[in-house]
């Protein structure tokens, strides 16, 4: 399957790189590997998160031992990345799809 990244999840990742290179880049390197290994898990096992109560059709995931989540949906033969939410309330960036 092929992993596409929306318009909306833009930022959201922008922020998520930003965060492990300026803020807290200790944990750099966790936060990679989690990232990647999200991806490979994604393209394998398009269901490895669970639905999501309040938008049918939507996935959640959250990155084990970072405060980060992934809103997605599998449309076609496509996984769709719709937000990378960070959990954290100080830095949250409202979790509106």
């Amino acid at each position: 399957m092929q992993i596409k990244f929306l318009a909306e999840s833009k930022a959201d990742l922008r922020w998520f790189k930003q965060y492990y290179s300026r803020v807290f880049p200790a944990g750099r390197t966790k936060a990679d590997q989690q990232y990647r290994s999200l991806l490979i898990l994604l393209k394998s096992q398009p269901r490895a998160g669970h639905q999501d109560n309040n938008y049918p059709g939507v996935f959640e995931y959250n990155l084990p031992g970072i405060p980060f989540t992934v809103l997605y949906r599998i449309k076609d033969e496509a996984i769709e990345i719709m937000r990378l939410y960070d959990q954290r309330g100080e830095f949250s960036n409202d979790r509106k799809s």
